[in-house]
């Protein structure tokens, strides 16, 4: 059975807000005080209302081959901030990996895939299996140039990909590399991030 469902964002400020949580595929984290979210309404309430079967979660995750934007947080609003704004994404994706170690060599050959579209790729932790609130999880970082405004800006992505059935959760935090350093900041919200 196909499920399919139009998107729609919104964007607001999160003052009351302190974990975001989709109860449907067993993920939370707490977020970002006063970073502005932009979320998938539509899905997430779909996810954390009705009771899916893993069947309709693969088949409503893992749709099509584009990643499933769940939710994004800025640091700055990106209509009045130029330049590389500080941003953590979660979102889903389809994958036929059956295992974490099957699962960890998928992820090093998109990687191989991405190394030839992004300028001076390189990995500063190479792909490897962790313990991330109980679960085995596939993590990387990795850092490349984009150019913004005719200038070369290095980023910097830590990433935590979360392998579930037919579809895996990726967790990514990026920002401009030697610029503001939010790595402890980061860190400290990978610490508060459970999984089911």
């Amino acid at each position: 059975m196909r499920i399919f469902l139009f998107f729609y964002f919104s964007v607001v400020s999160l003052h009351a807000q302190e974990r975001f949580e989709v109860k449907g595929i067993g993920i939370s984290i707490k977020v970002p005080q006063d970073w502005l979210e932009m979320k998938n309404s539509e899905i997430l309430d779909n996810l954390n209302n009705y009771d899916f079967t893993e069947e309709q979660k693969i088949n409503l995750l893992s749709s099509n081959n584009s990643a499933n934007e769940l939710v994004t947080y800025y640091k700055y609003n990106p209509s009045k901030f130029n330049g590389i704004i500080p941003t953590i994404k979660i979102r889903t994706r389809n994958t036929s990996s059956k295992s974490i170690a099957e699962f960890l060599k998928f992820i090093e050959a998109s990687n191989n895939e991405v190394r030839k579209t992004l300028k001076n790729f390189e990995y500063q932790i190479k792909p490897e299996v962790i313990t991330l609130s109980g679960k085995k999880v596939v993590s990387f970082s990795v850092k490349f140039v984009l150019i913004h405004n005719g200038k070369e800006k290095s980023i910097v992505s830590k990433s935590y990909y979360v392998l579930k059935n037919g579809y895996y959760i990726s967790i990514n935090f990026i920002e401009e590399f030697n610029k503001e350093n939010n790595e402890v900041f980061f860190n400290e919200l990978i610490n508060t991030i459970q999984l089911d």
